[in-house]
């Protein structure tokens, strides 16, 4: 007879892609998970996964086993957690870049007495693993990193627009920046340049796509904070690269000089990326919730 827990153990290997993985979100050791898998394949009488030397990649008879199996298997782990009272605290774990939270998220967060948060800053790609390895129930993530156990909701889409100090003036006449846009180039290059990373990133998009060529200025000063370089460039350290939710009120209260907002906007988008194994779960309900009404 098929035991539940095979059928658990075969749909969080088949969502994570490894037996390692499973094990941990699952809380048994990995020879237990690889026992569970080993034993439904025999049940069934066919293989469900190919080993290869990272991962285990289903067969076309796994992923039919899959469509059968784990809408089936996500309800009975929502009614079990529906059994607990009503006022057990939930601990909601989120990894997000620190800017966007403390701008755009944190003020918005519901404060229920029975909701705990748990928030880890950093960046996407290290997000993501922890995200995998079931450290983390959701990350905003900067971008869209492919994982078949993996479901992205668009949060929110920033425009980056080029600052300066309050009071700087641009020695180019309008008339010449509505034709093109190479004076200005040649002009900022000689300004001190604030930057997130030695190699210039954000920028170096920037310039790329509105400039259309490669930027090679040294920064004059480098801070690993959005918000650290807006400071520094009301301070008048010199120009950067800024999203629009970081700068647009400060550029209406000519706190920072608008030098550029690109007609070809420079955009990013930013993903809620959750496990599709808990869509269901109640920490990943409210942050959709959260970000859809947003």
């Amino acid at each position: 007879m098929v035991n539940l827990e095979w059928y658990r153990s075969f749909v969080e290997v088949y969502r994570v892609g490894t037996v390692s993985r499973a094990g941990q979100v699952l809380h048994l050791t990995q020879p237990t998970v690889s026992q569970h898998i080993a034993a439904l394949e025999s049940a069934l009488g066919y293989p469900l996964f190919q080993r290869m030397p990272r991962r285990m990649l289903p067969t076309d008879e796994g992923k039919r086993l899959y469509t059968q199996v784990a809408a089936a298997i996500e309800k009975l782990e929502l009614i079990a957690k529906r059994k607990l009272p009503a006022d057990t605290p939930k601990i909601i774990r989120l990894g997000t870049p620190q800017e966007f939270f403390a701008e755009r998220l944190l003020n918005q967060l519901p404060q229920a007495e029975n909701l705990l948060y748990r928030v880890r800053f950093g960046l996407t790609q290290n997000l993501i693993e922890q995200l995998l390895e079931g450290q983390l129930d959701a990350v905003v993530a900067t971008q869209k990193i492919a994982r078949s156990q993996l479901e992205y909701q668009l949060v929110a889409e920033e425009s980056f627009w080029l600052v300066a100090p309050p009071e700087t003036v641009i020695p180019i006449s309008p008339e010449i920046l509505r034709v093109e846009l190479t004076s200005l180039e040649q002009w900022i290059r000689t300004q001190p340049l604030i930057a997130y990373g030695d190699d210039l990133p954000i920028i170096r998009r920037f310039w790329q796509v509105v400039f259309g060529r490669r930027l090679d200025i040294i920064p004059k000063l480098v801070l690993p904070d959005l918000r650290l370089i807006r400071s520094a460039i009301t301070s008048g350290f010199g120009f950067s690269v800024l999203p629009d939710y970081l700068c647009e009120e400060m550029v209406a209260a000519k706190a920072l000089t608008l030098i550029l907002k690109p007609t070809n906007a420079v955009t990013n988008q930013l993903w809620l990326a959750y496990r599709k194994s808990k869509r269901q779960s109640q920490p990943i309900i409210l942050l959709l919730d959260l970000v859809s009404s947003r």
